[in-house]
């Protein structure tokens, strides 16, 4: 062999090795991409859940916080003057998708990018009468998620609560500082159930609020569905106590932690759910594509202490209809 011969066969091999090189390369720059998550809550309860259930099913999924996926949460503790600036924040950070928890905060986001994939975390009611989804089977523009519903809940919670208390008395109404009143109010009226009403938003708001329902002629209480009140259950429970108010709430945790009444879906099994969708969006495909979900179980639970405690008995009808009476 020639030392020309010689030469282009080495030459040859190095280009060879070269092109494996960058072919190998190539797969690892793409795992090496960095995606960029948001999450915006009115409640940092919202955050906790997505730090449990959503974060831990997307590194399932294949994305991973700290390796490939860049995570920011940003709440308030039940306040909704906070959110605007918060949402600005994260829609100039250059997210790849947001999980918006709430109609009120997806709107915020959008408002903030127009062009930023979001995802509700929950929508507690109508995206597309909101003007946020074409449909639930086919949202069609850039927003998607799970659908809760939180109002047609609070409404439901009415009904226990009117059984819970008989009679003439109003049903008292914790609203959130998200809700327009009137909605809860018309649905009451339709149901023949008066309701005193009375708006918190963080925790230093709570015993004023529950006084003024106690002083509005309320026996019991339905807290409306708001992540601020998700995250403080004990607190707002022990406020109850002090005016001997039994609250109606939707989480399973905050009957634990002394409503006297939940009624809800299961916060872990939405949030993993949440991230399937965050995850298809992560894979390119179109937010306007993924379907909307509901939540396909519902569960009530007693606590027999806290409606004993305060002196209430609890209608035969309710307990057979419960998932579970805790002692």
């Amino acid at each position: 062999m020639t030392g020309r011969q010689r030469e282009d066969r080495t030459g040859r091999r190095a280009a060879m090795l070269g092109a494996l090189g960058l072919a190998l390369a190539a797969p690892a720059r793409a795992q090496r991409r960095i995606h960029r998550l948001g999450v915006l809550a009115p409640g940092r309860f919202s955050i906790e859940g997505v730090r449990r259930w959503t974060l831990p099913e997307l590194a399932r999924l294949g994305f991973v916080e700290g390796r490939n996926l860049e995570v920011m949460l940003r709440s308030t503790d039940g306040e909704a003057t906070p959110l605007p600036a918060l949402a600005a924040e994260l829609g100039a950070a250059r997210l790849d998708v947001a999980i918006a928890v709430s109609n009120p905060v997806a709107r915020l986001l959008r408002a903030a990018d127009p062009r930023l994939p979001i995802v509700m975390g929950f929508a507690g009611n109508d995206p597309v009468a909101n003007g946020l989804a074409e449909s639930l089977a086919r949202p069609g523009g850039l927003v998607t998620g799970i659908v809760m519903l939180g109002e047609e809940l609070d409404t439901k919670r009415l009904e226990f609560a009117r059984a819970l208390a008989p009679g003439a008395a109003p049903i008292g109404f914790l609203a959130g500082a998200t809700l327009a009143p009137d909605r809860i109010e018309a649905e009451a009226a339709a149901l023949g159930i008066p309701i005193a009403l009375a708006r918190a938003g963080g925790p230093e708001t709570y015993a004023a609020a529950l006084a003024k329902l106690r002083d509005g002629g309320a026996r019991v209480v339905v807290v409306g569905s708001f992540p601020g009140f998700a995250g403080n259950p004990a607190l707002l429970a022990a406020h109850a106590a002090e005016v001997g108010l039994p609250l109606l709430c939707d989480w399973r945790h905050m009957a634990e932690a002394g409503c006297a009444v939940s009624y809800g879906a299961s916060n872990a099994e939405l949030r993993r759910r949440n991230a399937a969708q965050v995850a298809r969006i992560l894979r390119g495909e179109p937010p306007g594509a993924v379907p909307m979900e509901r939540p396909e179980r519902f569960e009530l639970v007693v606590n027999m202490a806290v409606a004993t405690r305060l002196g209430f008995d609890i209608p035969p009808l309710l307990l057979a209809r419960a998932d579970e009476v805790l002692p």
